[in-house]
């Protein structure tokens, strides 16, 4: 009977010790989106006007006509093709308020 009892307790604790470890991770905050759905669209809205010449990339001087844009143009490009994706520019753009 005493075997019973000690197999009881174990089953006991193991299920009290999931339940704690799942309520912990049911508390923990899923990590914020770097942009919202909003200034995604302001941004590809954005890239669109400065992409002169419609071929989805924005050379150096395509960028220059964003002033703020234009002078990190070299950070920004961070794979080196001398372009700007609309990721690579999404990174950097924020929307006039």
């Amino acid at each position: 009977m005493q075997s019973r009892s000690v197999m009881t307790r174990g089953t006991f604790l193991a299920a009290l010790l999931a339940s704690v470890a799942f309520a912990a991770s049911a508390q923990t905050k899923a990590p914020a989106e770097p942009t919202s759905a909003k200034s995604n669209v302001a941004a590809e809205a954005a890239f669109a006007d400065a992409d002169a010449n419609k071929d989805g990339k924005l050379s150096k001087e395509e960028a220059a006509r964003l002033p703020a844009i234009g002078a990190k143009f070299d950070q920004l490009d961070k794979n080196k093709d001398g372009v700007l994706s609309v990721e690579e520019f999404g990174a950097a753009y924020t929307p006039a308020k």
